[in-house]
């Protein structure tokens, strides 16, 4: 009986804590041994057919491998669930498990968002601890006609940053599924520029108010993005937080000796206590900037 119950717990171990009551079978531990593991405790029936092994404490990866393992043969995880995984999305909470299956699956299970699909191609899903699940591009893909402009264009912004996907496995992607709605979408919103905190948009609100030209915002440059930057002037600004700082006046004789180097750099009060004269020194430099 010990070693049988092993069989179920390395299993487990390799996938959260959980384990299908497939898995089992197709490991020869007998059906009604299942059960009466079920009756003991040793097991905890999470979804039908999926079960927790022994006493281990839920987690989002558990919870997401439940519910892949609950869809069966070929399920992964996707959507939302998989874009909160993969850290495309930026959530208060874990969104509900998610997860694409074939059409050939018929089974419905509660409090699990279930998608079929014909098939999908071996090029759009990974493994990410564990857990099967879609690509970042196909992630992308499928978020696309849901998310909205903004949201999706962030989205890409850190799928470029946390996994370095570029416009090239965005195509790729889109040639593999054609016909998927959303692809325009996404086409626009990985080429957009997006604003990553209130002070990048504080920022842009000041450039527009005294009618300076307006950059280009968290860029790609030479492997590297960059807060701020017009492109034809050769000018890059980069908008520094306080709380990286022991005290304001240490913070703010950073940002003033990096304006004296090549390197140009405000803080919150310049942007907004001192908006005026940041705004002209701003167009100082963009006009030397412009005659040289």
């Amino acid at each position: 009986m010990g070693s049988k119950f092993a069989i179920a717990a390395r299993l487990a171990a390799k996938q959260h804590g959980r384990v299908a009551w497939r898995q089992l079978v197709d490991a020869r531990v007998d059906r009604h041994q299942i059960q009466r593991w079920l009756q003991d405790g040793r097991l905890r029936a999470i979804h039908r057919g999926v079960y927790a092994v022994g006493h281990i404490a839920a987690s989002v990866q558990a919870r997401y491998m439940a519910a892949v393992l609950a869809g069966g043969a070929g399920a992964v995880l996707s959507h939302r669930a998989a874009g909160y995984l993969l850290k495309l999305l930026r959530l208060a909470w874990p969104p509900a498990p998610e997860i694409t299956v074939p059409t050939t699956a018929h089974r419905r299970r509660p409090g699990i968002v279930i998608h079929r699909v014909r098939a999908l191609h071996p090029r759009d899903i990974c493994v990410v601890d564990g857990i099967p699940m879609t690509t970042v591009p196909r992630v992308l893909l499928d978020l696309a006609p849901s998310l909205d402009g903004a949201d999706l264009t962030r989205a890409c912004h850190e799928a470029w940053v946390h996994h370095r996907v570029t416009p090239k496995h965005i195509e790729a992607c889109i040639a593999r599924n054609p016909g998927k709605p959303g692809a325009a979408k996404l086409r626009r919103a990985f080429g957009a520029d997006v604003t990553l905190s209130k002070l990048e948009d504080l920022f842009l609100k000041l450039v527009r108010a005294h009618d300076l030209p307006a950059p280009r915002t968290n860029i790609d440059v030479r492997g590297d993005k960059v807060d701020c930057q017009w492109e034809e002037h050769g000018l890059t600004v980069e908008l520094h937080s306080y709380r990286f700082h022991a005290s304001r006046h240490a913070f703010e004789s950073d940002l003033a000796r990096r304006r004296r180097s090549s390197h140009i750099a405000y803080s919150y009060g310049d942007v907004v206590d001192r908006g005026d004269a940041t705004a002209g020194e701003l167009r100082e430099l963009l006009a030397e900037a412009a005659a040289g």
